[in-house]
């Protein structure tokens, strides 16, 4: 049988003529079904896609609280520098807690809290005298842990300053500053222990934390103000403590002011 005679019978069958119109109708339903379920897959694939995203937000999250509560609290450091009196004190109600957290070139500086009192602590000198005790860390920005043996804990200065006064005239050398410094777990703690600074908490009291020695003019700038700042260039972060300026005590800071033996301007 030829094309010809094969077209004719084919179209003599009964219902044949609307073959193509039949299978087209089946073709557009077929399509629309597959399409339907396409749609549904795209929606389902959305949704695995927002849960995972969800989920990994949520890891983000998790790792980040994580990395917060592996620093150790000013408690704790006193506990591992072997001052138990000192534990005692930032467990205390008077103890004030910090948590804030600086960048510093390639590290993060945190300032941990701080207490202020009298024969707070197990060790160094002048207890019968009121002291201010800070606790900060230092670690790198990239997570890895500083290396004990070959890590400079006093490449860093940890310092208190006073806005209005100059950087040489209120510092850790000034105020008779002793501070100690341990690595735990690839973090460097310090421990700043200092003559109280309450009595100029009628000002800002900053601390800083920068690499160098002695805090000089280079080092810091004042406004006219009386607030102070790290030059640029300088690697360091700066802090105000948290004092409470109802225990500022104005004549106990002229009076060591006076005791400097250095003009100290009174703005």
């Amino acid at each position: 049988m030829n094309r010809h005679d094969f077209r004719a019978a084919f179209d003599a069958a009964s219902g044949a003529g609307d073959l193509e119109a039949r299978t087209l109708r089946r073709l557009r339903a077929a399509m629309a079904q597959t399409s339907e379920k396409e749609q549904k897959a795209m929606r389902i694939n959305r949704i695995k896609k927002t849960a995972l995203l969800a989920a990994a937000v949520a890891a983000v999250l998790a790792v980040t609280v994580s990395a917060a509560v592996l620093w150790l609290s000013p408690a704790q450091v006193a506990d591992a520098l072997q001052d138990p009196a000192l534990a005692a004190a930032f467990r205390s109600g008077d103890a004030v807690t910090c948590n804030e957290v600086r960048s510093a070139g390639s590290c993060t500086v945190t300032l941990l809290g701080l207490v202020s009192g009298r024969e707070l602590s197990s060790l160094g000198n002048d207890l019968e005298q009121d002291h201010t005790y800070v606790v900060t860390s230092l670690a790198n920005a990239d997570g890895t842990p500083l290396d004990a043996e070959t890590f400079e804990p006093f490449a860093w200065t940890v310092t208190p300053l006073v806005a209005g006064y100059p950087v040489r005239s209120v510092n850790s050398w000034t105020l008779d500053g002793f501070a100690q410094c341990t690595v735990l777990d690839g973090i460097a703690y310090y421990i700043l222990d200092v003559q109280n600074l309450q009595m100029f908490a009628d000002r800002t009291v900053y601390l800083a934390v920068y690499k160098g020695g002695v805090p000089t003019a280079e080092t810091f700038s004042m406004a006219e103000d009386g607030s102070i700042s790290l030059r640029e260039g300088v690697t360091g972060a700066l802090f105000t403590l948290p004092l409470d300026p109802a225990q500022a005590d104005p004549e106990a800071a002229q009076a060591f002011l006076d005791g400097l033996g250095m003009e100290v301007p009174a703005g």
